[in-house]
């Protein structure tokens, strides 16, 4: 990130958080232009930009593979394996007893495209939430500080989904940002959690339109508890002064 001090803060700024949103309504205008706003295929057009955009990012502020959470970190993997693994677990817990999944819904085209897209939208947000984002905020201040940061900001992502949905998503990343605060890692956060929590919907029969109010609850509920007992759990065994990746 060699680049980024011979440019001040504002423009720093600036860029890593507008050049993002510059091209997703780009992709947005795109699909409009062209009149495909209403197919299948027209939010992996949006998000295509938007994951041209994390990498323009990249080459502007020249992350490394370690300031993304993309390089293996010998002594941490197995921790990192094992948050994941409950994170997973979670999420498969609220889909089987809360959503009830059951069977898979019959192949589309619209699944296809929808899997497709799944595909950039995971890296594409996990590239920039919990990898560039992250690293520049903590770069600047703390891990904590990144955490919670880029929690709330991936709330506010969603903001289309309304205020329920920029409150569960911020607890989604809470959760999700756990896992790179304590570990230094995203891989796993890629595949499988994001890709998983983003695809079961599109691939099972369950009760998706009404859900009971409890299991709603529950699940931003159970994100922040989960979360947080990691990010504590890890300052403990590493010890209270060590600062996470």
């Amino acid at each position: 990130m060699r680049g980024q001090m011979k440019r001040p803060l504002w423009l720093n700024l600036l860029l890593i958080f507008l050049l993002p949103i510059i091209g997703l309504a780009l992709g947005a205008a795109i699909t409009i232009l062209l009149k495909v706003d209403r197919a299948d295929y027209s939010n992996l057009i949006v998000n295509f930009f938007f994951l041209a955009a994390c990498f323009g990012l990249l080459r502007i502020f020249n992350f490394s593979r370690s300031d993304l959470g993309l390089r293996v970190i010998s002594d941490q993997i197995n921790w990192h394996i094992v948050t994941s693994l409950f994170v997973f677990s979670l999420y498969i817990l609220f889909y089987l007893f809360v959503i009830r999944i059951s069977a898979l819904k019959p192949f589309s085209a619209a699944i296809g495209w929808g899997l497709l897209t799944n595909l950039v939208v995971v890296v594409a947000e996990e590239l920039y939430f919990r990898g560039l984002l992250y690293s520049f905020i903590q770069r600047r201040f703390s891990a904590r500080v990144a955490l919670v940061v880029t929690a709330v900001l991936f709330g506010l992502f969603h903001a289309q989904q309304g205020i329920m949905g920029i409150i569960s998503k911020t607890f989604t990343g809470w959760l999700w940002g756990s896992v790179r605060y304590s570990s230094g890692m995203i891989f796993l956060l890629i595949f499988p959690i994001h890709y998983a929590f983003n695809t079961i919907w599109l691939l099972f029969e369950g009760n998706w339109s009404n859900p009971p109010s409890w299991g709603i609850y529950a699940l931003p509920i159970g994100e922040f508890l989960l979360g947080s007992a990691i990010v504590i759990l890890s300052r403990r065994l590493k010890g209270n002064d060590h600062e996470p990746q």
